[in-house]
């Protein structure tokens, strides 16, 4: 008896699937944050690669349901690199593991403002441009840059790609939250 080929998916289902970038300093993790915002927030501490990140763990909690509850994929998208798998996911006690883009050279943020030359838009570009009917949220704190966000926001549509630019001295907040599922699973209009 032959097997059953997968059955297709939905274009319903597939113009509804969403892949986050994400990325972990001034995202997840705020540095530093004074004492009585650690307790307000309900902020953790933990040591990975020799920093000490603080985080919310509702934060971290939220990446995981939005996997396990929406057509959703999560992608790191950080200079720690495969350390987001082998640091981060466990101390932060992620349920689901993420797929990570590597930092190809030892550039790091530096051309944060240069769409043409951070490693980080290109790697977005290549994706989006490999994916031409994927959409996509890129969080990263600096998504702040002008240059990088104007030449995004003009070159995708929003209903393609969202940009969010937490502060980096507070990271992903409520109002974040609600960006991102609202994105990834949007209220059908009649």
């Amino acid at each position: 008896m032959a097997a059953a080929s997968p059955s297709p998916v939905s274009a319903r289902r597939q113009a509804r699937h969403v892949t986050v970038f994400l990325d972990v300093d001034g995202v997840l993790n705020s540095y530093p944050v004074p004492k009585l915002r650690i307790v307000a927030e309900g902020r953790k501490k933990l040591q990975a690669w020799d920093y000490e990140l603080h985080y919310k763990p509702a934060v971290v909690e939220f990446f995981d349901r939005l996997v396990e509850t929406h057509d959703v994929d999560v992608v790191w998208l950080s200079t720690w690199s495969d350390r987001c798998k082998t640091e981060l996911e466990p101390k932060f006690g992620l349920r689901n593991s993420f797929e990570v883009i590597e930092m190809p050279d030892e550039t790091h943020n530096r051309y944060a403002n240069d769409p043409h030359l951070w490693w980080k838009a290109r790697a977005m570009e290549d994706w989006l441009d490999s994916h031409e009917h994927g959409r996509a949220i890129w969080i990263d704190d600096d998504l702040a840059a002008p240059a990088t966000r104007d030449y995004f926001l003009d070159r995708y549509s929003s209903n393609r790609l969202k940009l969010i630019a937490p502060e980096f001295a507070k990271g992903l907040t409520k109002t974040h939250l609600k960006e991102i599922k609202e994105f990834a699973y949007p209220k059908e209009v009649s």
